[in-house]
């Protein structure tokens, strides 16, 4: 793994800091830093190396129980934001390891599911990922001493696992002051490198997952989340006036969850998970998280007759995903 490592090596309405354009921003290159929310192929293509079976997330037949190596039903809210950006829906968000010398233009994803927000950590099953931090010391290997580009956006989007993953451990959640710390290094440490614009959503009310709910701890988790939320919107208003040049949208996926849930006219199914209604998928929202190798075939692809806001225990359906991307693509807009 460290050969692979070395190699490869709140509650507010979405806003800009600390200024907005006077005309829709307009961008060819996309990096993305995250977890599984985030990833489109970095795990499954680590785990092929390793030689895993089935490689993570199954997504291959007999296992074809998540898409394309997304931890999701479809595509994931990146690479909706990045069709938005390029204004094709065939615009690819390439994973890092499928090609590890940097295009010149293009969107590129760090992400890795399973990531925390520091930089190496073990995820189930004993593979260790690198997190938010780690992912950033892999871009600077890969820029070969050039500077980041400066036109580029960057997405940072990590700190869920940070508090789920210590749960699945038995230790407790770390104070959400460590993991917004975390956040805002990755920001400094890119802005040293050259990058200028950021989009950095907040976490949806973890709470909320059927993970959660089964363990009778959605009011813990939520007020989690808030905490996490609120500090991450005080640090990223101290950051942005220290960073020449910076500019840091801040994109409220917590209330766009909200505004999903609170929807009167075709409500969003929480439970069970989506994944759990198809033919072949019982017993699959929880496959990935025991043994992969349990996992079924399902069509991954079928059209789901409500909206469901989970695919599994932990991880939201591309339904979702398209309204998460739309928002962070919204929050790039010019004020009106």
């Amino acid at each position: 793994m460290s050969k692979i490592l070395n190699v490869c090596l709140l509650l507010i309405t979405v806003f800009v800091l600390p200024v907005a354009w006077a005309e829709p921003p307009k961008y060819d290159s996309l990096y993305v830093f995250g977890d599984s929310l985030s990833d489109t192929g970095n795990d499954i293509i680590l785990t092929r190396i390793q030689r895993i079976k089935p490689p993570i997330p199954p997504s291959e037949s007999p296992h074809r129980t998540y898409y394309n190596g997304r931890f999701s039903n479809g595509p994931v809210a990146v690479e909706y934001l990045w069709r938005l950006l390029r204004g094709s829906n065939s615009a690819s968000l390439n994973p890092f390891l499928a090609n590890i010398n940097l295009p010149a233009q293009g969107g590129i994803n760090f992400a890795f599911g399973g990531s925390k927000s520091d930089y190496l950590n073990q995820m189930p099953g004993g593979i260790y990922v690198p997190g938010a931090l780690g992912q950033i010391e892999l871009f600077r290997k890969a820029l070969k001493g050039r500077q980041a580009k400066a036109t580029a956006l960057y997405t940072i989007w990590t700190g869920a696992n940070d508090y789920l993953l210590l749960l699945e451990e038995g230790a407790s959640p770390p104070p959400p002051g460590e993991v917004v710390a975390n956040i805002t290094k990755a920001i400094k440490t890119l802005h040293s490198l050259g990058a200028r614009h950021f989009v950095v959503p907040n976490l949806p009310d973890l709470g909320l997952t059927p993970f959660m709910q089964e363990k009778g701890l959605g009011a813990e988790f939520l007020l989690l989340t808030q905490s996490h939320n609120a500090l991450l919107v005080q640090a990223l208003n101290e950051l942005a006036p220290r960073l020449p040049g910076i500019k840091i949208f801040l994109v409220d996926l917590f209330q766009v969850s909200q505004d999903l849930l609170n929807e009167s006219e075709n409500p969003i199914v929480t439970t069970p998970p989506a994944v759990e209604t198809l033919p072949g998928g019982t017993g699959a929202a929880s496959c990935f998280f025991i043994n992969p190798a349990t996992c079924p075939d399902v069509d991954v692809t079928a059209d789901l007759a409500q909206p469901f806001a989970f695919w599994d225990l932990m991880h939201p359906t591309t339904f979702i995903h398209n309204h998460y991307g739309r928002a962070m693509f919204k929050s790039l807009q010019p004020k009106q």
